[in-house]
């Protein structure tokens, strides 16, 4: 069942519209710098995120395995990201903790050189007794340098076959934090200050935002007969009003969550980010090939490169001091 699910969510994610009503990205403007420090052919993006040297500050984020047509993607995406020297996270690996047969739609990107890969467990799984078994069976699955614990209880409130269970999950993953490298991961509904806290303390060593602005799992489950998903569609916090709001706690930040563009990349650096993940706007070119997909995330390092360039900043470390106006729906929220 979760292995045809798999298979639903990326035909649903390529065919349907499943994107949040409004992208809040759209409402941060970087403010123009007139005269450069630097030619543009100068411009640095190289980046150290949680120990690992990446040649710019992008991460393809989760977003499949489990299925046989999974596992072409992942091989498209892990040689991209060994090309280019950026970041991976493979899909929840749950459907290969339960069958084993499938574990090399994951493991396929342990065959490349890529300079941080990252595993995939549900949270509502370590709430139904996962454990340290579970995390070690996917980091060795892919070879990972860190694992994220996706927190993606919108989905599962909304999906017909959902996991809703809470009790016993943060006393489980306090010991596990201490043993393992974990990061917590939203999948569209934004993490909030006093959540991303709790895991801090916990010892956490990042957090991946994922806010209202990309794709909605409302949506998708919305397709798939989730009789709430059309009423909890919008659901969340904005992308960027999580980078905002977290930045305060020390974490390194995945900004994720709609990114479409470099320009989104820079937005999101500027705002407090260490880098960007990007999921959905990615899927169609890894499902194509990855001359596609290599072509497509090069144009977004091209655009991440302009972007610095117009606000004076030649490193990523002078992204991060950039100057910004935020305008529109965003302004509310702040």
């Amino acid at each position: 069942m979760i292995q045809d699910r798999k298979l639903e969510h990326i035909k649903i994610c390529l065919d349907k519209d499943v994107n949040a009503t409004h992208n809040y990205w759209d409402d941060v403007v970087l403010k123009h710098v007139t005269i450069p420090k630097k030619d543009l052919d100068e411009i640095s993006t190289e980046i150290e995120f949680l120990g690992k040297k990446l040649t710019a500050p992008i991460l393809i984020d989760a977003m499949t395995g489990g299925h046989p047509v999974a596992k072409k993607i992942n091989e498209n995406i892990a040689k991209v990201a060994e090309e280019l020297g950026i970041a991976i996270a493979v899909g929840s690996q749950r459907s290969a903790i339960e069958n084993s047969n499938l574990e090399d739609t994951y493991g396929i990107v342990a065959q490349y050189d890529v300079p941080l890969r990252i595993g995939n467990l549900g949270a509502p799984q370590f709430a139904l007794g996962y454990g340290e078994k579970e995390v070690h069976s996917a980091i060795e699955m892919i070879d990972a340098h860190a694992l994220e614990i996706h927190f993606n209880y919108l989905q599962e409130s909304v999906q017909p076959e959902g996991d809703r269970v809470v009790k016993g999950l943060i006393d489980n993953l306090s010991s596990l934090a201490k043993k393992y490298k974990l990061i917590g991961k939203e999948t569209g509904a934004g993490f909030d200050y006093n959540s991303a806290k709790l895991l801090k303390e916990l010892g956490f060593v990042a957090i991946d935002v994922s806010g209202v602005s990309g794709t909605s799992f409302a949506a998708v489950e919305y397709y798939r007969r989730g009789k709430h998903g059309k009423l909890f569609w919008d659901w969340g916090l904005p992308s960027p009003y999580c980078v905002l709001n977290l930045k305060s706690l020390g974490l390194p930040l995945i900004g994720s969550g709609g990114l479409r563009s470099g320009l989104d990349l820079a937005r999101a650096i500027a705002l407090g980010a260490d880098v960007g993940g990007f999921a959905r706007s990615l899927l169609k070119y890894a499902t194509k090939s990855w001359q596609e997909l290599l072509s497509k995330v090069q144009e977004l390092i091209e655009e991440l490169k302009i972007a610095m360039f117009l606000t004076g900043a030649s490193y990523i470390s002078e992204l991060k001091q950039a100057s910004y106006v935020i305008k529109g729906e965003l302004r509310f929220w702040l």
